[in-house]
């Protein structure tokens, strides 16, 4: 993105702002909407002036020619596919019906703009546009369009879920385990040497998880006196950039003694070593 784009419309600032109400239960989902969301504004912010004015952050969609639109989405036809369908606010059956776009989605992995269903995808797109939108506006409504369209894709992929397969993948027993208190993953599931509890959460609300990892912390070292303690901690995609921050803060709540690690959800693999180094062993063969 170049810098005197970026300076008028920070897409960061703008994704921190959105509501997220499902994530405790979807992160990867809205890792998913945050990274397609900041490749479609790269996209958007670098149109010529007479189809973004930049001052006012304003989409002049109207004036676009064809030519245009299918140059800018075979640029990124992955994401701007779903961006362009979505805010156009037509099903997938509505758009073979009236358009006669077949399989519009799987343009996502082949976009030829010669091809006769790629001038009809364009077609519809010009006629559903509005010829000008504030660009907050259209990427708000292509994340909540997408976010609903891939909830039932996503259902079932928690973070928890992740954490255990990872694991497990890697020859450890990784279960949770309900009694005599709950852990969100153990290794090993029956006498476990290793504990860690699964939060998901953002920036804004870090003194609260913060405070839940230390309560936390105490009940499980009444029951696993000899475990290690490794607190897992799933926060959106934007705002990894912050984990130092965040990390500094779990510890300013945590034991006196510290943690034994704590680890972002693509930090998984940093863990490897340290089981190594415990001598925590994998499953038998």
């Amino acid at each position: 993105m170049a810098a005197h784009d970026s300076a008028h419309f920070q897409v960061k600032e703008f994704l921190a702002r959105i509501p997220r109400p499902n994530i405790s239960e979807l992160l990867d989902l809205y890792g998913e909407l945050d990274e397609m969301t900041e490749r479609v504004a790269e996209i958007l912010v670098k149109l010529p002036k007479h189809l973004y004015d930049r001052d006012k952050q304003m989409l002049l969609l109207g004036g676009m020619t064809d030519e245009e639109l299918l140059r800018a989405v075979k640029e990124d036809h992955d994401v701007l596919v779903p961006f362009f369908t979505t805010i156009c606010g037509l099903s997938i059956r509505e758009f073979e019906r009236l358009y006669g776009v077949e399989s519009v989605y799987s343009m996502r992995d082949r976009f030829d703009p010669r091809g006769e269903r790629e001038k009809k995808f364009i077609m519809a797109i010009k006629e559903l546009l509005p010829p000008q939108i504030h660009i907050e506006t259209v990427l708000y409504k292509f994340y909540k369009n997408w976010e609903e369209h891939q909830k039932r894709h996503a259902r079932g992929k928690s973070l928890e879920e992740q954490v255990r397969k990872f694991f497990r993948d890697r020859g450890y027993s990784c279960e949770k385990v309900t009694s005599p208190v709950e852990v969100d993953a153990a290794i090993p599931s029956r006498d476990p040497m290793v504990v860690m509890p699964i939060r998901i959460g953002v920036f804004r609300d870090i003194v609260k998880r913060a405070k839940e990892f230390g309560s936390e912390f105490g009940e499980l070292r009444k029951h696993f006196p000899k475990a290690r303690f490794v607190v897992i901690f799933g926060i959106p995609r934007h705002e990894l950039h912050q984990r130092d921050s965040i990390r500094e803060r779990i510890k300013e709540y945590g034991p006196v003694a510290g943690y034994d690690a704590i680890l972002f959800q693509d930090e998984l693999k940093n863990l490897l070593p340290k089981l190594e180094q415990w001598n925590i062993p994998r499953k038998s063969k």
